[in-house]
Parts: structure tokens; sequence; C-alpha cells
């Protein structure tokens, strides 16, 4: 079947859906439980004890809870996850809320896998499996991207490599990934933590550019090529798909096979802190800081919920001190109400964390993708070619999605040129030559950002070319 002729919407949204990649059934998430409207995880709180405030060891104990686990860190403070009475978890905040030294105390919310999330929002059937791809059909399909003339990837990469699929690959063309590329920047030196449900470490677009952690056995950063905070262990594989797909649009090698990642040079450090059906607030945080402590410039967050934490303004701006830049999707709720997301609305406080909207190739808004002043800018999500876990489709593990999560990764990539050019460069440095290079043509906006219309695309299209112009001052 030719890949034009496809129903779009039932390919990708059915890819969406993905099965787990190892064909078992899916582990069963914790007991949830609903706490003024938010979900949450029924019987457990956090509780943050500031920097030099009270130690763990010697926490006063309320009533029935218990202390289950902590992050402790000297310059930080300690993070604890505490087990109380089902039903009782909004009480036994407030009341360790009020203890000296506690900076804040909230349920440990719930964030819901994003691939079944986006299921369900747009009202597309459930999991049905990946679909394979046809390299057969037709490439002169106006959804996809037209190659320009004399393009040198239309033929070979900037190395002499010739690509498979590079016809599909509209996304990286529309934010001009090719002419930085094209300026000896490519990714370079840069380390993307990937936050998601994992990444298929065996793949062959992915494995060159995995993250290889220099200390390995080091406490505060296990793991050879990454961490698994779901369960705990050192091997982050993908439970899904949905964090392969992610990956593979940041970094995929240049090798002459499948696709090339807007930067296709930069190390890809895989995080699992999602499981099949999603993660706690605990296990994000854990990921989010992991991350800033262990040598990511950037990091990918293609997720999100309707939970304000706390928890996680806290380690945002931990990170964003440390010098990272954290890119969130804004979200595809735009159809069910286009309610806010968390953590992308913390883009409104901080300039280190980037929210991304999601446009079609005619360069208007998705019709899924939510809107709002947290848009920082806008970036291709739909019809994204990229890479899945091999083991769900062996001969050709590539596969069309769409969604705010796939317009994240874009903007993922373009911070990563950005820094392979300027390593140094602060994530208030970063934010601003993406505004100031965001084109606002394309998306026929009237001014830039486009708060005062709804926030549809923020500063406008994300461009790697005019963005690195802005941050290298010329």
């Amino acid at each position: 079947m030719r890949i034009w002729k496809l129903t779009l919407f039932a390919l990708l949204l059915a890819a969406c859906g993905q099965n787990n990649p190892t064909g078992q059934r899916p582990t069963p998430g914790p007991t949830l439980t609903q706490i003024q409207g938010q979900t949450a995880v029924a019987g457990e709180i956090l509780v943050k004890y500031r920097s030099g405030g009270l130690q763990t060891q010697g926490l006063q104990v309320l009533g029935e809870s218990q202390v289950l686990d902590r992050i402790a860190d000297p310059g930080w403070g300690t993070l604890v996850r505490i087990k109380v009475p089902e039903g009782q978890e909004a009480q036994y905040a407030s009341a360790y809320a009020a203890l000296e030294g506690v900076a804040y105390a909230e349920p440990n919310y719930w964030v819901e896998n994003p691939g079944r999330e986006m299921a369900r929002t747009l009202g597309m059937p459930g999991p049905q499996g990946l679909r394979p791809l046809d390299y057969t059909g037709s490439i002169t399909d106006p959804y996809f991207v037209q190659v320009p003339p004399g393009d040198p990837l239309q033929a070979q990469g900037p190395d002499g490599t010739r690509y498979q699929n590079v016809p599909y690959l509209w996304g990286v063309y529309r934010v001009n990934a090719p002419q930085v590329w094209n300026q000896g920047y490519r990714g370079q030196g840069v380390v993307v933590a990937v936050v998601d449900e994992g990444i298929d470490l065996t793949h062959p677009d992915l494995a060159a550019n995995l993250w290889q952690n220099p200390n390995p056995n080091n406490p505060s950063c296990p793991g050879a090529n990454g961490y698994d905070f779901v369960d705990d262990d050192t091997n982050p594989s993908d439970s899904g798909g949905h964090g392969t797909h992610v990956a593979g649009t940041i970094a995929a090698a240049v090798n002459g096979i499948g696709v090339v990642g807007v930067a296709p040079e930069a190390k890809l450090m895989a995080l699992r802190a999602l499981g099949y059906f999603g993660g706690t607030n605990y296990m994000l945080v854990r990921a989010l800081k992991y991350a800033a402590d262990c040598g990511a410039k950037v990091v990918n967050n293609s997720w999100g919920s309707g939970a304000r934490s706390k928890a996680f303004l806290d380690v945002l701006e931990y990170g964003t001190q440390k010098g990272v830049v954290y890119v969130f999707s804004a979200g595809n709720s735009y159809r069910s109400g286009n309610r806010p997301s968390y953590p992308v609305f913390y883009s409104t406080l901080l300039p280190g964390v980037i929210g991304v909207g999601a446009t079609s190739n005619d360069n208007r808004r998705a019709g899924f993708s939510d809107t709002g002043p947290y848009v920082t800018v806008a970036a291709p999500g739909a019809a994204i070619l990229s890479t899945v876990p091999v083991a769900q489709n062996p001969s050709d593990p590539y596969a069309f999605l769409q969604g705010t999560s796939m317009a994240a990764p874009h903007v993922t990539g373009v911070v990563a040129l950005l820094l392979s050019a300027k390593p140094g460069a602060s994530p208030e440095e970063i934010r601003l030559a993406l505004e100031r290079g965001a084109n606002a043509t394309l998306t026929g906006q009237a001014a830039k950002p486009d708060y005062a219309a709804g926030g549809q695309y923020g500063y406008g299209l994300v461009d790697a070319a005019a963005s690195l112009n802005a941050l290298l001052g010329r």
C-alpha cells in the first residue's frame, strides 16, 4: 500500500497507542485516586525539606505515615516519599507542610503515558500496534515534504551518506536544521536527556548516539546509558515506543539507513520515568534532577499532566540554575477544553523552560495542540517519521506519529545544535535565540509573540538557522 493512500489519522493515532515492544503484559501501575480533581497515587505524598532543615533520619512521623523513599542533596534539600492512609492524602500533606523546615508537601501526582492519553483525546481506537512503512509510496502528496531542488540530502547526507527516507523528513527541513549542519554544527558535544518511557538501546539509528556514562557505578549517576526510575534499575529500555520515537527525531544518527535526527551527532541520555501506563511525580522529579546532575544540557519532556506541582517547579528551578534547558510539549487537549498542562506551564515563570506547540505541514496549528502563554515556539508535530523499537517491527522499525510529543523533540534538537555552536550559552540565551529566530511570517502572526491572540504559536515556528544567527550575534 502506498503511504499517501493510507488514512493518515488512523495510521498515526493507532501508532500512538503502541503495543508493549516486548510482547509481555505491561506491569500494572499503582492504585490511583482523585485529589481535588487531579489523579494521584493513593496513600502517598511528597514532602520537601529545605537544605539545612530537619534531616529525614530525625523526621517526626505523623500519625500512621511511613517514609518510603527519599532524594537527599546537601545543596538542594531532601524530597521524601511518604506512605499515608488512603483517602487522607490532602490532610497529611497539610500537616507535614506545617512542620518546621518543610518547603512544601503535596500528593504524589500521576502523569499518564502520553501515547495512551493522545489516542483517547482524539477519539481514536485503543492500542492497535505500529504500522510498518512502505517506501514505495508516492512522495508527491502535499502532506509530506517536497524536497527542494538541489537539496544535498535528496541524494546524500552532509558526509556523503545516502538516506532512505529523506523525502518524508519534512520536519527536519521545516526547522532549517540542514542549514546549520552545513555550518558544522550537528549537536556534537551535547548530551540530551530524554525523560520518557525509555529508549530502544539496540535500535540501529540510535545505538551509536547513546550517552556513555563515564562512571556508571556512581551512586548519584548510575547506569551505562541512563536510568530506569520506574523499576529502579539501570536498564532504561523502552516499554512502549513513545520514547524511542522522540529520541529519533532528536538525534537519529547519520548512518545511511532509516531516518536522521535534527541534531544527528548529539548524545542521548535515556531516562525512563514513565511506565507503559504512566509515572508518578516522584519518578519524574528524580529523572529531571538526574539529568541536571549527570551532564545533560537539554532535556526533552514530551509529557505533562493537569496537576500544578511544587515538586516540578522546584526541580526545574534547580536544573535551570545549573544551566540546563528543559523542553516540554504543550499538550494535546485543545479539542477537549484546552486544559493547561504542567510542567510546561512553568515556561511562563522560568526562562530555561521552553513550551512547544505543534504545527502541520501547512504551518498552521495542529488541531489537537494546546494553546496559551506557555507556548514559547511551535514546531512540526503532524505526520512525523521517526524510530520505534525494533521489537515492534524488526524489518522496518520506523513509523509516523503525531502530537505535541513529536513537536518538542524538534525544538530539543535545535537547542542541541545551538549548544554545539556555543557550548557555554545559558538557558536564557538559548531561549532568547529561539524567540528571536522563530518565524512568525510562516504562521501568519500579526506580532511576536502571539499571546494576545491566544498563544497558538508563541514567537512562531522554530528556525534553527535564524536562531543560530541570533545566538552568535550575526
